[in-house]
């Protein structure tokens, strides 16, 4: 079984995540959307939150594959709760073809950057009222619980 680790990071929240699967898995390849990566097996694709899904790169990258197994991740700055991220995940798994098994995802809060954060409150200040709380909490995130979560739900989804 060969496993690349395949990630888009703006601020350095979901390149944790990746490095954790690395340190858990020791894939073959680990970084940005390469043809490199096609080759594994199994697939681990990260990214960042952006209009409740992944962005256009990994999107691409996605559209792909064929006949990969594929475990999601990622963080996002604005909702704390599991439901927010399943909805997050299942925008971005319906960029993947359907030859491909998902076989897990995780999903994580992760910091939001002062500049995204002053561009919500200017913008949009009755939501930033209701999401600063959670802004402030994601300034400690992805932290060493977060990681160990994600690895534990790796590891489960390679002995499936």
């Amino acid at each position: 079984m060969t496993y690349s680790i395949v990630y888009s990071s703006v601020t350095g929240n979901t390149e944790q995540l990746a490095q954790a699967i690395q340190q858990a898995v020791g894939a073959t390849y680990c970084g940005k959307p390469s043809d490199e990566a096609l080759a594994a097996d199994t697939i681990f694709i990260g990214f960042w939150s952006t209009r409740y899904s992944c962005g256009a790169d990994i999107q691409a990258f996605m559209k792909q594959l064929s006949g990969k197994k594929v475990f999601l991740f990622g963080t996002a700055g604005f909702g704390d709760t599991k439901e927010f991220y399943e909805k997050i995940l299942e925008s971005a798994q319906t960029h993947l073809p359907a030859s491909n098994e998902l076989i897990g995802s995780y999903m994580c809060l992760g910091k939001v950057t002062d500049k995204m954060q002053t561009h919500i409150k200017e913008g949009a200040p009755e939501l930033y009222a209701e999401i600063k709380e959670v802004l402030a909490e994601a300034a400690h995130h992805p932290n060493q619980a977060d990681l160990d979560e994600l690895v534990a739900s790796v590891k489960k989804a390679l002995t499936k």
